[in-house]
């Protein structure tokens, strides 16, 4: 369902995962071993998008958006990680910093709409 405020934070928050595809390096190297690194936004792009058609299944919701909320919490502690603090302020990281954060955003504004949600449906399934 469209019109309900989390799709919209989990189609922006999609939006901008395929965004950075495109924008993150494709490979970095950590500690002597190749990581492809670009996929991971996509793999969340991908879960994010299809969480939006689970309107109905709230608590799969809500469990798929915890699920994206670590991995993304994860990638972006390793992403720091790897880089260094000090290069990660440097313009050419400037599109994962974004992602990180207004990402990290936009998925706790949806998760707390869909606990909001929830709540609502049982409030009004107690009254019946």
């Amino acid at each position: 369902m469209i019109q309900r405020i989390q799709s919209i934070y989990l189609f922006f928050y999609a939006a901008l995962a395929a965004f950075c595809f495109s924008a993150f390096p494709a490979l970095v190297d950590v500690s002597n071993a190749i990581a492809e690194v670009r996929y991971i936004p996509l793999g969340l792009s991908l879960l994010v998008f299809i969480t939006i058609f689970l309107f109905s299944k709230r608590k799969m919701q809500l469990r798929l958006i915890q699920l994206v909320l670590l991995v993304h919490i994860v990638f972006s502690i390793w992403y720091v990680y790897s880089f260094g603090l000090a290069k990660m302020i440097e313009k050419i990281h400037l599109v994962p910093v974004l992602f990180f954060s207004l990402g990290l955003l936009l998925l706790v504004l949806a998760y707390r709409a869909i606990k909001k949600d929830e709540a609502l449906v049982r409030s009004l399934d107690r009254l019946r």
